[in-house]
């Protein structure tokens, strides 16, 4: 396979891997492809990887960086609002990078691009060269949208209702102009494929996905029943709505039941959170922590209240390959192989008589607590590596690469 070459059309530069989606892209498409093909990076983006950052990414291929200002991106997204277009796909494209893209396409064996936020790039391509694409939508965006439009600020409620909209329409429109998709989850493929039936030319892939799993038996502490946490960064809209809407209404009525009982909330952009509720007891905002695991391990629980999110968060599975037991809001039940009071609980609710309830019970029970923890753990190693993931994406590019028809996974 000397002579063959992938490209690889991204929107976020993939090095370093300091996100789940990052890692994703990093640990299982890059390192899986490369050993079937030559790689050539085409990335348009706002953000400024360091000359060493660069220099390693050049190790894996050719690279061909498009680095804009971030202004650039907000003009091409207020275009939308006259061509009545998502603004996620305007956002991203540039005349320039569609004439070098085109370029780069005939010596190309197959492509590799990250979401449809790129699909405008896709649109008006011969149809040799489209059989040659896999389009990753990683997770539904208009599912997102669609789903959680409500918990926003109400000033942007609408915008996001529409644009989920669109997206709908948007995500339903590739699917009829390519053949070759992969999306993390079958709740994302469902929704995505809702009312439209699939030739059996065309391959959908269900990657699953994969997250940096923890192995910190070294670290092992006795747990402290009066100590629950949450990580995660609270300049991210959806955590910062989640601890707010779990302070506000769920933390005064547990810290009336478990007068004793303290929570950590680690993670960076705490300040607004931290001024907003200094008076309510027992609230700890630890700010970023270099090693946060400490805590997390010791905790007689993690929670992520987070109500806003399509998929798996990546800091459950951390704390699940901790062997912590997670409590969530979000229903996660029977996606991927979770399962309610077998390696999670689910406050599928979100009320507080419904925290309360089962944080008593995580109190009256550590003998259960240990055995869905350790089941928990099972489930992230087992399903969640990024060898496993990659090697999905081997196989559809295998697939690509020989030029071959199948039928529909």
């Amino acid at each position: 396979m000397e002579n063959k070459k992938i490209i690889i059309f991204l929107h976020k530069f993939p090095y370093p891997p300091k996100d789940s989606t990052k890692l994703r892209i990093f640990d299982c498409v890059i390192k899986s492809l490369k050993e079937l093909a030559d790689l050539e990076f085409l990335i348009v983006t706002w953000e400024k990887p360091s000359q060493e950052e660069i220099n390693y990414l050049k190790q894996f291929g050719k690279l061909n960086l498009f680095n804009y200002p971030k202004f650039r991106f907000v003009l091409n997204a207020l275009r939308s609002f006259f061509n009545f277009r998502p603004f996620q796909t305007e956002m991203f494209y540039f005349k320039k990078i569609d004439k070098f893209f085109k370029n780069l396409l005939k010596d190309a064996s197959a492509v590799y691009v990250h979401t449809i936020r790129l699909g405008k790039y896709l649109e008006n391509l011969n149809i040799n060269d489209r059989n040659k694409i896999l389009l990753d939508f990683n997770d539904s965006i208009a599912y997102h949208y669609l789903s959680f439009w409500k918990y926003y600020p109400p000033l942007l409620r609408l915008i996001y209702l529409l644009e989920g909209l669109k997206i709908k329409f948007y995500e339903k429109k590739m699917i009829k102009l390519l053949n070759n998709f992969s999306a993390v989850s079958q709740v994302d493929k469902d929704f995505i494929l809702k009312n439209l039936s699939l030739d059996d030319f065309k391959k959908f892939y269900i990657t699953g996905v994969n997250f940096k799993l923890l192995d910190l038996k070294h670290l092992y502490f006795s747990i402290d029943k009066n100590l629950i946490t949450f990580m995660g960064n609270l300049r991210y809209y959806p955590n910062y709505e989640g601890i707010n809407y779990f302070l506000k209404n769920i933390w005064p009525e547990l810290n009336k039941t478990f007068p004793d009982l303290k929570f950590y909330v680690i993670g960076q952009g705490e300040e607004k959170l931290k001024n907003k509720f200094k008076k309510i007891k027992n609230v700890i905002f630890t700010g970023f922590l270099e090693n946060p695991y400490k805590i997390i391990q010791k905790s007689l629980c993690f929670i992520s209240p987070v109500r806003i999110g399509a998929g798996i968060q990546g800091k459950i599975i951390e704390a699940m390959s901790l062997g912590k037991l997670v409590i969530v809001c979000a229903n996660l039940e029977n996606i991927d192989g979770f399962v309610n009071f077998e390696n999670i609980l689910i406050c599928k609710n979100n009320t507080k008589e419904e925290w309360v309830d089962l944080i008593k019970w995580t109190i009256e029970n550590p003998d259960k607590v240990k055995i869905i923890g350790e089941k928990a753990k099972k489930l992230v190693v087992d399903n969640f590596s990024s060898e496993k993931v990659g090697q999905i994406y081997k196989l559809a590019f295998e697939n690509l690469l020989k030029n071959e028809k199948h039928s529909n996974l």
